[in-house]
C-alpha cells in the first residue's frame, strides 16, 4: 500500500450511527425550531393564518440535504484530521464537491417548482452552504473530535485488539494491524509514527499506512519507551526518523521525518524534546 494511498476499514471511515444520530439531532432540532419561527412570523409580522406544514416544507427544502451532507464532512474531517500538510487540496477539493452537491439539491428544486432561475437560486444557497461548512467543523472540532481521537477505551473488539502483556513478558516485536480488508503482522523496529485516527490508530511503517483499532495510550505502552516520544498528543514518532524540528514563537512547531511527512509539535511536548539536549 502506497503512503498515498489509504484503505480504511468500514467500521472507522464511515461510523454511519454515530455520524447520522449527531446530524440528525442538530439538523432536526434546527429545521424544527426555524419551522416554529417562520409561524410566528406569519402570525405577526405578515398577519395571516400561521401554517406549519407548509413551514415545515420550506424550511426543510433549504437545509433538508444537510442531514445526509453532514455526515459526509464528519467522515471527511476524521479521514483528513492528521494528514493537513500533506493533503489539504485534496480535502478541500472533496469539501467543495460536497457543497456543490448539496447546493444543487434547493437549486434542482427551485427549478421544477418554477420558484426562481438557476443563477439566482445559486447566489442564494451558496454562501449559505459554505457558511455551514464552518459551523459543521466546529460542531465537529469542539464535540466529536476529541472524543473520537482521544477518549476511546476498552470497548475495542477484535479482531485486531490488544492484549494486554503478561507482567514480566518481553515486550511485543510485532502488531497486527489492518490493511485494506486483510491483517498482517508489522515490526514494531520498523515504525516510523503512530498518529490518533477516530477510533483506531493510523500507524506509518516504511512508508505503507496502517490501522489498528486502539487508542494511541494503548499503543505508546506497548511501544520502546527509548525509541519513541510523543510530540503531540495525538502524534508518537520514533526519534531515530526526526529529520528537523521548527519552532514557531508562540511555541508549537512541527516535525519532519526522514520518510518526508510533517507532523504538527504542540509546546507542551516539545519540552520533552530538551531532555536530549547535552547538559551545558
Amino acid at each position: 500500500m502506497s503512503a498515498s494511498s489509504i484503505h480504511f476499514p468500514r467500521a472507522a471511515a464511515w461510523p454511519l450511527r454515530s455520524d447520522f444520530k449527531t446530524s440528525l439531532i442538530c439538523w432536526g432540532g434546527f429545521i424544527l425550531l426555524l419551522s416554529c419561527y417562520c409561524v410566528v412570523y406569519q402570525a405577526v409580522v405578515d398577519n395571516v393564518p400561521a401554517n406549519f406544514t407548509a413551514s415545515f416544507i420550506y424550511v426543510f427544502k433549504n437545509w433538508g440535504v444537510w442531514l445526509v451532507s453532514t455526515p459526509v464532512i464528519f467522515a471527511t474531517l476524521r479521514k483528513y484530521s492528521t494528514k493537513w500538510h500533506d493533503r489539504a487540496v485534496e480535502f478541500v477539493a472533496l469539501v467543495a464537491v460536497v457543497v456543490s452537491l448539496s447546493a444543487a439539491v434547493p437549486v434542482t428544486i427551485d427549478l421544477l417548482t418554477h420558484a426562481r432561475d438557476a443563477s439566482t437560486s445559486l447566489m442564494i444557497f451558496l454562501p449559505r452552504y459554505v457558511a455551514v461548512v464552518g459551523v459543521v467543523y466546529l460542531v465537529w472540532h469542539v464535540f466529536l473530535r476529541e472524543r473520537r481521537a482521544e477518549t476511546a477505551t476498552a470497548n475495542v473488539s477484535p479482531p485486531p485488539a490488544i492484549e494486554p502483556a503478561a507482567p514480566a513478558a518481553e515486550p511485543p516485536a510485532t502488531l497486527l494491524v489492518s490493511k485494506g480488508g486483510d491483517q498482517c503482522l508489522i515490526q514494531i523496529n520498523r515504525i516510523e509514527c503512530v498518529s490518533a485516527a477516530g477510533n483506531y490508530v493510523e500507524i506509518v511503517e516504511r512508508g505503507h499506512r496502517y490501522l489498528l483499532r486502539a487508542t494511541l495510550k494503548q499503543v505508546e505502552d506497548l511501544l520502546p519507551a527509548t525509541d519513541f516520544i510523543r510530540i503531540h498528543r495525538c502524534h508518537l514518532v520514533r526519534r531515530d526518523e526526526i529529520e528537523r524540528i521548527k519552532s514557531q514563537p508562540s511555541g508549537n512547531g512541527t516535525v519532519q521525518l526522514r520518510g518526508g511527512q510533517l507532523l504538527p509539535m504542540s509546546k507542551k511536548h516539545k519540552q520533552a524534546l530538551q531532555r536530549y539536549r547535552p547538559a551545558e
